[in-house]
């Protein structure tokens, strides 16, 4: 078995660690390079920094946001890491003196919720995966479905509204991701309460001891993401889906979530199914398992 790099590259940070099976060893993180920068050379200088720290390995594996193409070891664009547009990552193994495979961060998500987690024998299921904003993940056929454009479970860029004037571009307050990420609940959460900024555990705190200004913020974004699982539900009917991210280790996020779900569908005259919510097994590590699970597959298959 392959001893491997493995890194989950996030808008914040980046975590590593090396993997050899189901062995995971040396985790860590680092900050990640500014993303408004189209310089790439400060993002290949700290990885070359985090391979240095592993010392021998046969790979490196990663886990990236934006639209890529897996098969031609292409990103077409990076998300909010603007320096990660129009990458080939040929250039990248050539330089790190190592062969790489990467895959989106959502879709490693659900190939490990799929190889080893809470979708292993669903033939349809969804990866939602809450942080700095939402990503998606689909499995169709008991396979992870990447669609005809790389855009298939793209929650990121799913709207919520449209605008007043058609000729406006849309802006990131129209996106799903920016409303109930678990970075726009932090945000709203604060706005209500009339301080200036909170994290996921003062949130969780508060609404434990009651507070009413949180609970409701909380219920608005649950119902919020419970009617985007009932458009999911019309188009795929997914068996189960896995609420990812750190903010799902929290029993209160996955139970608010499932709350909305019911009482959305309470509102339908006839009966509307109701999808298996769960957490998935593996929260902040599913995108370096997966990106592992990628890594063996597509070696394998090329």
């Amino acid at each position: 078995m392959k001893k491997l790099a493995v890194l989950d590259v996030g808008g914040s940070a980046i975590k590593y660690c090396t993997m050899c099976g189901t062995d995971i060893e040396g985790k860590g993180e680092v900050p990640t390079p500014d993303g408004e920068s189209h310089d790439p050379e400060a993002f290949l200088e700290t990885i070359e920094g985090i391979l240095e720290r592993m010392g021998d390995v046969e790979g490196l594996a990663l886990s990236m946001p934006g639209e890529i193409d897996a098969r031609q070891k292409y990103i077409r664009t990076g998300g909010a890491l603007l320096y990660n547009y129009g990458v080939d990552v040929t250039e990248w193994e050539r330089r790190f003196g190592v062969s790489i495979e990467v895959e989106n961060d959502a879709r490693c998500s659900a190939i490990a919720e799929l190889s080893r987690g809470n979708l292993q024998g669903v033939d349809c299921g969804v990866v939602l995966a809450f942080g700095t904003g939402i990503g998606g993940g689909v499995i169709a056929g008991g396979k992870v479905l990447r669609g005809a454009h790389l855009f298939a479970g793209e929650a990121s860029k799913v709207l919520t509204s449209w605008p007043e004037n058609p000729r406006n571009p849309i802006t990131s307050d129209q996106l799903w991701s920016s409303a109930c990420s678990t970075k726009s609940l932090c945000e709203r959460v604060a706005r209500a309460k009339g301080i200036d900024g909170c994290d996921g555990r003062q949130l969780f705190g508060w609404l434990e001891d009651g507070d009413e200004v949180v609970a409701g913020v909380f219920r608005r974004v649950c119902d919020e993401i419970a009617l985007q699982i009932h458009n999911i539900q019309c188009w795929l009917d997914p068996e189960r889906i896995c609420l990812g991210g750190g903010i799902s280790q929290n029993p209160l996020f996955v139970e608010g979530v499932r709350d909305a779900h019911r009482r959305f569908n309470a509102s339908f005259d006839n009966a509307f199914p109701e999808a298996d919510i769960v957490a998935c097994r593996f929260f902040n590590d599913a995108n370096l398992i997966g990106a592992y699970e990628h890594f063996l597959a597509m070696e394998q298959s090329r």
